[in-house]
């Protein structure tokens, strides 16, 4: 298979089944990694052969559609080793979710020490008259 199959395949497979700037963006992203790739010496069929079926590659890109439509945020970060090549991990981030998720706990957390602080005031007088009454009892009661 070379790169015009690769392309055309992995089209083919998301034609349809997803929005055209999403295809777009995901045909893009394979041509430039291989184009890229190419410029850094390699061979068009070790590329093809790393990457693997652009079926498999299209069936995971709508797998992992869903979970993006709940917000799920991907970053990709390549890792050069001259021992074995390039090695990519992928990185997910929960975004919005983890920022309103700790928003709402600081909040909680806030509102709960504001309680906290206004009864302490509201019982500070009475606990100072019955601290100042047992002392007086301890002092005098002898």
């Amino acid at each position: 298979m070379d790169r015009a199959a690769f392309i055309e395949t992995l089209r083919r497979a998301l034609y349809g089944k997803v929005d055209d700037v999403s295809l777009m963006e995901h045909i893009h992203y394979y041509e430039d990694y291989i184009a890229q790739e190419t410029a850094k010496g390699r061979s068009e069929e070790d590329i093809l052969n790393e990457l693997g079926d652009p079926r498999l590659i299209a069936r995971t890109i709508l797998e992992t559609a869903g979970q993006k439509s709940r917000y799920t945020e991907y970053t990709v970060e390549e890792k050069s080793d001259t021992a074995s090549g390039s090695e990519f991990r992928v990185h997910q981030y929960e975004g919005w979710k983890a920022a309103l998720f700790m928003a709402l706990a600081a909040a909680v957390v806030i509102v709960l020490l504001v309680l906290v602080f206004q009864a302490v005031m509201a019982l500070l007088p009475i606990l100072i008259l019955a601290g100042l009454a047992v002392w007086l009892i301890k002092k005098f009661g002898r």
